[in-house]
């Protein structure tokens, strides 16, 4: 992994691995949500470490975050920046 130049945008290719397995799905119980390391794979192959509170959903697939803060140790910090266009109604749920 590089180090990024922040604030910058990213483009998510996949999800590698989410705080919430195995579906990578945020709970509707606000009880079950939890903060924690979502890791995403980025169109540029960047595999990336993401700080998630418990109200953010996991990225999902073409999503473009923003990267505002962090580091590759201990995480990102990331918020929602742009949702594909055409997106199906079942790529937003979740979000905030």
């Amino acid at each position: 992994m590089s180090s990024l130049k922040l604030p910058c945008r990213v483009q998510v290719s996949s999800i590698e691995s989410s705080r919430y397995p195995p579906t990578h799905e945020r709970p509707s119980s606000w009880d079950r949500r939890v903060d924690g390391i979502d890791v995403v794979r980025t169109t540029e192959g960047q595999v990336l470490p993401l700080q998630s509170d418990g109200q953010q959903s996991p990225p999902k697939d073409g999503w473009i975050i923003l990267i505002t803060a962090g580091d590759e140790q201990s995480g990102y910090i990331w918020t929602l920046y742009g949702i594909p266009a055409g997106a199906k109604a079942s790529d937003l749920s979740g979000v905030v």
